[in-house]
């Protein structure tokens, strides 16, 4: 979304990011699912390129297409050492001859090259070349984790991490982050201002000027602050031919939508059904008893179904 509206809202965050990176410090990004993280990390990468510490961009992959592309860029800006018995004799002269070797020339071997012996060779080169490496997301498989252990281990890094993320794989790499940037959601003014940009160079037809003023109001609000939903319900009324006032009050996108969690609340119906009954029981009070037995029982019943419908997610 930030390619048409811009960057909305993160002024605050964005300082407090870029001083503790160019105090050295490693940077973990977090929020919740649609916030904005990878458009955040973007807006830091597009801020720190004319740093003189050189910056690289993983977006999330597979481990194979992280390596890659890490190591891509790490061969743009200084070049990998890469040993001689590694490339094939044609390419081999070729660079002797000329001095350089081309990316398209070292990206079909490396493809061959087991995942951690190009954990290796990346290492090597991180070790000689201090780089700042932007990581778009740390929910990876146990294989990855390693290797972002070893980029932790040889570079200053910054990683956008989900508060949904579950991090008994990479507890171990979660104390390496001195700073913690938190995205909350937007606030109401800056989540109309990202509807009206959009409008601005996506311009909707609507049934009259006060429709227009209402739909900006009731994306903003039912968006929850979360860009991702907000982006997703501009996208659906730009598929309709004229917004209407019944158009622009239905409109919702489920990442604006926020699930409370009733665990608590049940767990303390239950403590007082069941109080109740033995309560009832000592009173000799018969009414009571049947209300706290029909309560417990209308509980068990909503427990069922609610881990029925948890199986299913």
């Amino acid at each position: 979304m930030d390619d048409v509206t811009g960057f909305v809202g993160r002024a605050r965050e964005s300082e407090g990011a870029l001083s503790a990176i160019r105090r050295g410090a490693n940077v973990l990004i977090q929020g919740r699912a649609g916030i904005g993280k990878s458009a955040f990390l973007r807006h830091l990468h597009g801020q720190l390129k004319d740093d003189e510490l050189p910056v690289v961009f993983v977006p999330a992959g597979t481990t194979k297409s992280s390596l890659l592309e890490l190591a891509r860029q790490i061969h743009e800006r200084c070049g990998l050492a890469v040993p001689e018995a590694m490339l094939p004799p044609r390419t081999l002269a070729r660079v002797k001859r000329e001095g350089s070797l081309p990316w398209a020339d070292l990206v079909r071997p490396l493809r061959r090259l087991p995942v951690a012996d190009t954990v290796d060779l990346l290492e090597g080169s991180l070790r000689r070349q201090r780089f700042l490496v932007l990581l778009e997301t740390l929910e990876v498989p146990p294989s990855q984790a390693e290797l972002f252990a070893v980029i932790l281990d040889c570079a200053q890094v910054v990683a956008c991490m989900d508060d949904a993320n579950r991090r008994t794989r990479i507890e171990r790499l979660l104390w390496r982050f001195q700073t913690t940037v938190e995205l909350k959601p937007l606030p109401l003014d800056d989540s109309r201002e990202l509807a009206e940009r959009w409008l601005t160079l996506r311009p909707l037809r609507f049934s009259d000027e006060r429709t227009r003023d209402r739909f900006l109001r009731h994306v903003a609000q039912a968006g929850g602050g979360i860009p991702a939903a907000i982006r997703g319900m501009l996208e659906e009324a730009d598929k309709e031919g004229e917004i209407t006032p019944a158009k622009a009050r239905s409109l919702y996108h489920e990442a604006g939508i926020r699930y409370v969690d009733m665990t608590p609340l049940l767990v303390i119906l239950l403590v007082i059904g069941m109080a109740s009954r033995y309560i009832s029981r000592g009173l000799g009070d018969t009414q009571m008893l049947v209300l706290s037995g029909v309560a417990t029982a209308i509980f068990m019943g909503l427990r069922f179904f609610f881990f029925q419908m948890r199986s299913r997610r």
